[in-house]
């Protein structure tokens, strides 16, 4: 009796090590900011949770430019894949400057010279010297703000976001 129970442990272990594995490549595979499920370790507990929304403002109008992120140094942090860049990667303004952020940039993120639609089309994305060359100069975010909601919360009703920006 004792080796079947451990028989059955071992085997449920195995099993969630290899879910672990599948829903980590899944997520990678370029499933979209929404459906992106963060594990998080409380307590010795595993609990799953979706990304917060967050919101920016920019130096200018760059709402229909595609952007990337630098390091301190100015090199590459995040840039997408043509692939990566949807009809739905815009953002969506708010108000006062607020932006929803549907592109996944932060508070290094700076804009290129492509648009949307240019960018999606590419054949494949520009090298690093590339997009570097691309960077707007002078564009960059310049407030940056995680929200209290979801961010599938928030694609569906932009307007619960106003609640939280600040006054």
């Amino acid at each position: 009796m004792k080796a079947l129970t451990f028989a059955a442990a071992f085997i449920l272990l195995f099993l969630a090590a290899c879910s672990g594995k599948k829903e980590a490549a899944s997520a990678t595979a370029g499933a979209n900011e929404e459906a992106i499920i963060r594990k998080n370790v409380i307590g010795g507990v595993d609990v799953r949770s979706i990304p917060n929304a967050t919101v920016f403002k920019m130096s200018g109008d760059y709402a229909d430019n595609v952007a990337v992120t630098l390091n301190p140094d100015g090199t590459l942090a995040y840039y997408p894949a043509p692939s990566d860049i949807t009809v739905n990667s815009s953002p969506i303004a708010l108000a006062d400057g607020w932006y929803l952020n549907r592109q996944g940039l932060g508070p290094g993120s700076v804009f290129l010279t492509y648009t949307f639609e240019q960018y999606r089309n590419l054949p494949k994305a520009p090298s690093h010297e590339e997009l570097l060359e691309a960077v707007i100069p002078g564009s960059s975010v310049t407030e940056f703000m995680t929200l209290p909601v979801s961010a599938s919360e928030a694609f569906s009703n932009p307007e619960e976001c106003l609640i939280y920006l600040p006054k």
